[in-house]
């Protein structure tokens, strides 16, 4: 049988990580291309250019923390490439063939960023992601989706911002991809840095009362006493005389709303955990709807354990693991869909308008692979009340429940929905009207 790891748990992907599962191709299963379609939008953001993929082996490599000792940002990188000869990034065609291998070769970084200048102030998450592409877990991966080192930075040309405007449309699928990437998680956040204590950021509005040099007196009417007061294009940063007195500071302007021409006020090295943060939430729930919809689906959920790594490996704490799946399969995904929903409204966000716009892209992507994993003819369990024929098949009025959630209450001839009817998706989205010839149509539907 297979081992139980140290903490008493029969580990996933124990086949593929002992070398002995062939590799996945399309024709395995109907579903196997219908998922991989939903990769097409990511396919065209990296043939444009405008999400670059960092090669593993550049950061894997012996000799690598001499030739990068702190991440740099994507316009850095490039200059290097340039000025050194050094090829830090994948080709686009490179990218596309990787993330269309079906051996989840693209690892894409789920983390908290802690600060707004950079990232990694410590070198912390560095180090891990190294440790990682070093492991035996992530032996397998030949691209690095990095956010910081990916896409382009502030400050931007005109066209780095139409680059990075393409690239946002798509944040959902670097991590959600079934076949082409693995989600590598950094659930904890660096200890601050002492000499960063008392730093607070407040974001400006261009052309308000806070934007300039001129309003130091008003901010500090506003937040009381600090130091260091220095201004930059759309921002102040100042430093209070302790962590305690800059903590409520900011929340003192927030709750209040006491600066008006701010966009935001926050501490400039950001401590709040992982699952608080509005944006890791999301990445972390993309990253396993399609997972989740497989306890449904065991046919090709079985493929997909067997033969690819695992989708999902946490590279914080002792070192590089896989992460432990949520088994809810009992509930439906109704449940999971609506705790994710909930999840991401608590969350907190930097940007105003963020929260509504990352529920929406969470919800299309669920409609997205509730159709996929329909449409690939694998049956479901099911249950039915109400009428039948002669024959024992549906047929008349009734309801059926789907076991991933989904339920359909309506009219039946033969076994399968015809007439009028209405399905409610456990992804939230709802069909009223007329059917005919059961699924097929539910399938044609089912996006509207």
């Amino acid at each position: 049988g297979v081992p139980l790891n140290s903490a008493g748990i029969r580990p996933t992907n124990m086949l593929y990580s002992m070398g002995k599962a062939a590799a996945l191709t399309a024709a395995d299963h109907k579903g196997i291309p219908l998922l991989a379609a939903l990769d097409e939008a990511l396919v065209a953001v990296l043939r444009s250019g405008a999400i670059k993929l960092l090669r593993a082996e550049f950061l894997r490599a012996d000799g690598s923390e001499a030739m990068l000792p702190k991440l740099l940002h994507r316009q850095e990188l490039e200059r290097m490439e340039l000025e050194r000869g050094i090829c830090v990034f994948l080709t686009p065609e490179d990218a596309v063939a990787a993330l269309r291998s079906l051996r989840r070769e693209v690892a894409g970084l789920t983390y908290g960023w802690a600060s707004p200048d950079h990232p990694d102030v410590t070198g912390e998450y560095l180090a891990n992601v190294r440790r990682f592409l070093r492991h035996p877990l992530g032996e397998h991966v030949t691209a690095l989706f990095w956010d910081f080192s990916s896409l382009p930075q502030k400050p931007r040309t005109e066209a780095e911002d139409e680059l990075f405007s393409q690239s946002l449309k798509v944040m959902g699928d670097v991590y959600a991809s079934a076949f082409g990437t693995t989600v590598i998680r950094h659930r904890s956040v660096p200890s601050q840095p002492a000499e960063l204590d008392g730093e607070v950021v407040i974001l400006v509005e261009k052309g308000g009362g806070l934007d300039g040099a001129g309003a130091e007196a008003e901010l500090r009417s506003a937040l009381g006493a600090f130091e260091n007061p220095r201004y930059e294009e759309g921002r102040w940063r100042v430093r209070f005389p302790t962590h305690a007195a800059a903590e409520a500071a900011v929340e003192a302007a927030t709750a209040a709303d006491a600066l008006p021409g701010a966009i935001a006020v926050f501490l400039f090295y950001n401590g709040r955990p992982y699952l608080a943060r509005g944006w890791t939430t999301f990445e972390s729930a993309v990253s396993t709807e399609a997972i989740a919809w497989l306890a449904f689906f065991s046919g090709l959920g079985k493929l997909l354990e067997e033969r690819l790594a695992p989708k999902v490996i946490e590279i914080n704490g002792e070192g590089p693991r896989v992460a432990e799946a949520e088994d809810r399969a009992e509930e439906g995904m109704g449940p999971r869909n609506r705790r994710v929903i909930a999840a991401i409204q608590e969350a907190a966000f930097t940007g105003k308008g963020d929260k509504p716009v990352v529920v929406q892209l969470y919800r299309d992507y669920a409609v997205k692979v509730n159709n996929a994993m329909l449409a690939s003819g694998e049956k479901v369990k099911r249950e039915y009340e109400g009428e039948r024929n002669a024959a024992g098949e549906y047929e008349g009025r009734g309801v059926m429940r789907i076991a991933n959630g989904d339920v359909y209450e309506g009219e039946f001839k033969a076994g399968k929905q015809e007439g009028r009817g209405v399905m409610r998706f456990a992804s939230g989205a709802v069909y009223e009207g007329e059917w005919k010839a059961g699924k097929e149509v539910v399938l044609l539907q089912a996006g509207c």
